[in-house]
């Protein structure tokens, strides 16, 4: 039975007799979860889907073992499950079956967005048996949704067959861990499949564009070289097609675009390949054909026109150019070459006509007396060519502008040219040529405008062409400060993306009049290339941003998986946030035991004098909660509002703010601040959404490190316990390890101990002699010298000690100090005969400590030294046991015996 969750039958578990893999242990599951940042990069550097499929059932496998394996792949819009992978016997059945949200176990998880683990899955009442599959096969499986961006990508589901298959809590939870990676890598792969479709095609006809019509062809002709094949080249130009724009408006020419590419895919064969080359051109590459074929096709394509209305343009022609390869070139530039030179003979025999490239027959359109206006017109079509070819190759928004600019001054005598786009109310410049000097000759830098303010914004703003033949009579021209008054001719015409005005080309030149009719044209034709490579670059730019965000929330949820404390997660929290958010200084504000909010990390506020003075803000919790109220969700809190809701103190004043609450069972535990969130890069929605992730996470690892420090002081208070019950055997041992503990600790700091060092020093003093909880009684309480084995049993109590704190790892470095606290400068301690500098600091300061204490404490077999007599030993043992800089150090403290206890007939043994 497969409950539309059926997974992937590994090969050894089919070889195997279809056995049940064993659960893994619990050190297996620990190396497992500190695999998962590793993972998470072995995935994302998957680009290929279905590779990345096979990526992901691979790694799963070796994470959670399991029998079977299945993937499928949600589409939210319609709440469709498909299956796209199924490693199992009943694979065929499995992928031949699709589903919708809600149906069976897979499509509950995806419909209630909710891992879902069952060891009983046959008898679940939410299954729905596979059609196909055995109805009725015991089996336990982990189902879980694949979500990334909020939108639910797919299904992950994990099988183990048997009337004895489980799956373990900690499995459940490792799997729900790797599932968010793999989301993560399968949005990835589909962004960047989708890039790759945007790159290769025209976003106004949906066509494939220049570039993949050049790199499709010369693997054709490679390929028709070696199959000893012909390929066919087919390239139309729409007749007139300029007064269609200049009669019917854009609009229509882009419908008429629009409605010839429908035309030229119904009359295509599946196999040829249609493209947009640019403006009103098209090539159609024909595989395995020859020109015969390429003429058919011509001449089923004008019929079909003949039938055909075109909305306001009516009915159109177009001029046919065809060539054959290899026959008449192998180079793919030179076989298209030769289908535009019949193209251009099929215009100059009076349109509407197909032509099959011959050398000795080809013609161009009559010149006439050859004027200047038609030698400019032809310069005008071969730039525009050139110009289409370069923009489909760029995909950065500055290039494009700065090659628009460019190619004009090949045509155009300008004096400045710029190019400038469309952002929110601005018209942003992106591209200049030119000079902008000030009155005493300095240079001017380009400013923004508004949309409708100037000649600039008036374009922008009506989606017209503005011609000027002087600026200083126009009534709304602007000058651009600091600049000449002077007489000037301008044309500005606007870049639109449909009816959408998305940039300005302007050209300018001294004098009056200066441009005519034919440039405002020859403007409008280059806009209709720029926009349209304009649009896709930004599209392009949008989803590269948005990548490159997912890559670092990916990167930040990695490492804050690995900061084991709330002070390193805060500290990489407001790293990322400020990377992420391009820069914006950042704060996180956590609660103390007060309950009052304090900053905990921060974006280098100490290095920035005005924020300074922030460090030392204390937020009342009744201001937080005043502030945030009931919201979950990242928002914007001006300064007004933030001033009504916390009073900033003296000197200091609140900016706007994005505010993102941490909340844990509905408390605030904390917020991230990013000020002034409407200035950047970054638009205000689009960083409270960024911050929203970025909190989200923030607040799962500060939540799961609070829960792993509880545990762990659970575990610290546990052994401190033992140590106390030890130490109540005895009044001797009791003071003899709080003396210690104090004293290391002044040596410590009269070291320079750091607070972080000084901790560890004073959890290894306290617990240096743990171990001796293992040591027999007899042994332990033997008043008087040790026999040589009762001396061996009792320097094994620094290895017990090790042990006993080895479930902890925030205290592998107090290991090693209670480990080699009875170690000896010249290397005759033990366990281990460590010498030197390989002995850890601060056990030879512990050692120090513990031998003065114990020359000057009364022992049942000797009575105490005083202070100056233990002290002289010291200064003479530095060196062999003791190291000499501890011994300085100790020495130079203020210090006296410790307190004498009465003695007892038992006291632990040294």
């Amino acid at each position: 039975m497969r409950h539309l969750t059926a997974a992937a039958v590994t090969a050894r578990a089919l070889d195997a007799g279809r056995r049940r893999p064993a659960a893994p242990s619990s050190e297996t599951l620990i190396e497992s979860y500190r695999r998962l940042a590793d993972v998470f990069h072995d995935i994302l550097s998957e680009h290929s889907l279905d590779n990345l499929l096979e990526r992901i059932a691979d790694t799963l496998a070796e994470l959670v073992p399991h029998d079977t394996l299945s993937i499928y792949q949600a589409d939210e819009a319609q709440t469709v499950l498909t299956p796209v992978l199924a490693h199992d016997k009943w694979a065929e059945n499995i992928m031949g079956s699709r589903s919708n949200f809600g149906e069976g176990i897979t499509g509950w998880a995806a419909l209630h967005r909710e891992p879902v683990r069952t060891n009983q899955a046959h008898l679940d009442p939410r299954k729905k048996v596979v059609p196909g599959t055995p109805p009725d096969e015991p089996e336990a499986l982990i189902t879980v949704p694949l979500i990334a961006r909020e939108t639910v990508k797919g299904v992950l589901n994990i099988y183990r067959l048997g009337e004895e298959a489980t799956f373990g809590d900690e499995e459940f939870e490792l799997a729900t861990r790797f599932a968010d990676a793999a989301a993560l890598a399968l949005d990835n792969a589909q962004i960047r499949a989708q890039l790759e479709h945007q790159a290769q095609t025209d976003s106004l006809t949906g066509l494939y564009n220049h570039r993949y019509f050049h790199e499709r062809l010369r693997a054709e002709l490679t390929r028709a070289s070696r199959a000893r094949d012909s390929v066919a080249v087919l390239m139309l130009d729409i007749d007139d097609f300029k007064r269609v724009n200049d009669v019917y408006g854009h609009g229509s020419g882009d419908q008429v675009l629009t409605d010839l590419a429908d035309l030229l895919r119904a009359a295509v064969r599946g196999s040829d390949v249609v493209c947009r080359l640019g403006g009103e051109e098209f090539g159609v590459i024909m595989c395995s054909c020859d020109a015969a074929d390429a003429l058919n096709l011509g001449q089923r394509l004008t019929d079909a026109l003949a039938e055909v209305e075109f909305g306001p343009a009516g009915k159109i022609t177009v001029s046919i150019g065809i060539s054959q390869g290899p026959q008449h070139a192998m180079n793919p530039r030179e076989l298209v070459a030769c289908s535009e030179a019949a193209m251009m003979t099929a215009k100059a025999r009076g349109k509407n006509q197909i032509v099959l490239f011959d050398e000795e027959a080809s013609e161009r359109p009559a010149r006439g007396l050859s004027s200047g206006r038609d030698v400019r017109s032809i310069a005008h079509l071969k730039m525009l060519q050139s110009l289409a070819g370069k923009l489909n190759r760029l995909n950065d928004m500055r290039q494009i502008g700065a090659v628009i600019a460019d190619e004009l001054r090949l045509l155009v005598d300008y004096h400045n040219c710029r190019v400038s786009v469309i952002d929110g109310d601005d018209v942003v410049p992106i591209a200049f040529r030119g000079e902008l000097v000030s009155r005493d000759g300095a240079h001017v830098d380009l400013p923004r405008t508004k949309i409708g303010e100037g000649i600039t914004g008036r374009a922008a703003q009506t989606g017209e062409p503005q011609l000027v033949g002087n600026t200083l009579e126009c009534d709304y021209a602007v000058m651009i400060p600091g600049t000449h008054t002077i007489e000037e001719s301008l044309v500005a015409v606007p870049l639109c993306y449909g009816a959408r005005a998305i940039g300005v080309v302007v050209i300018s030149k001294l004098g009056v009049d200066q441009f005519d009719e034919d440039d405002v044209r020859l403007l409008e034709v280059l806009a209709g290339h720029a926009s349209v490579a304009l649009e896709n670059a930004r599209l392009y730019e949008t989803q590269r941003r948005e990548a490159d965000h997912l890559k670092a929330l990916l990167e930040f949820t990695g490492a804050i998986s690995q900061a084991g404390t709330p002070a390193a997660i805060g500290a990489e929290t407001v790293r990322a946030a400020s990377r992420i958010l391009g820069g914006k200084k950042c704060a996180l504000w956590l609660p103390a035991e007060d309950g009052d909010f304090r900053i905990a990390a921060h974006s280098d506020y100490d290095r920035d004098s005005e924020l300074r003075p922030m460090l030392g803000v204390v937020l009342g919790a009744m201001s937080v909660q005043k502030a945030i109220g009931d919201r979950t969700e990242p928002f914007v809190l001006s300064a007004e509002e933030a001033e009504q809701a916390a009073p900033a103190p003296p000197g200091l004043s609140w900016p706007d703010l994005a505010l993102a609450p941490l909340r844990s069972d509905g408390a605030v535990e904390g917020l991230i601040s990013v000020r002034e969130p409407g200035v950047g890069r970054h638009s205000t929605e689009e960083l409270l959404r960024l911050l929203g992730g970025l909190s989200y996470q923030a607040a799962v690892a500060l939540e799961r490190a609070r829960s792993f420090e509880s545990l762990e002081d659970t575990f610290v208070s546990t052994v401190a316990a033992l140590a106390n019950a030890l130490e109540a055997n005895d009044e001797y041992t009791s003071s003899h390890t709080r003396w210690i503990t104090d004293m290391a600790l002044r040596v410590g700091t009269e070291m320079g101990f750091d607070g972080p060092a000084l901790k560890c020093l004073e959890l290894g003093a306290l617990f240096h002699d743990i171990g001796k909880i293992g040591i027999p009684a007899s042994i332990l309480l033997k008043p008087g010298p040790l026999s040589p084995d009762e001396r061996r049993i009792i320097e094994t109590h620094p290895e017990l000690g090790e042990r006993i704190l080895e479930p902890i790892d925030r205290l592998a470095e107090v290991r090693a100090i209670v480990r080699s606290c009875h170690e000896r400068w010249d290397g005759a301690g033990y366990p281990d005969g460590k010498a030197g500098e390989e002995i850890p600091l601060e056990a030879r300061i512990v050692f120090v400590c513990d031998a003065f204490h114990a020359m000057t404490t009364d022992r049942p077999y000797r009575k105490r030294l005083g202070v100056e007599e233990a002290g002289r030993r010291l200064r003479k043992d530095a060196g062999a046991q003791f190291d000499p800089a501890v011994v300085d150090v100790f020495l130079r403290l203020p210090r006296e015996a410790p307190l004498t206890v009465v003695e007892t007939d038992e006291q632990l043994a040294s």
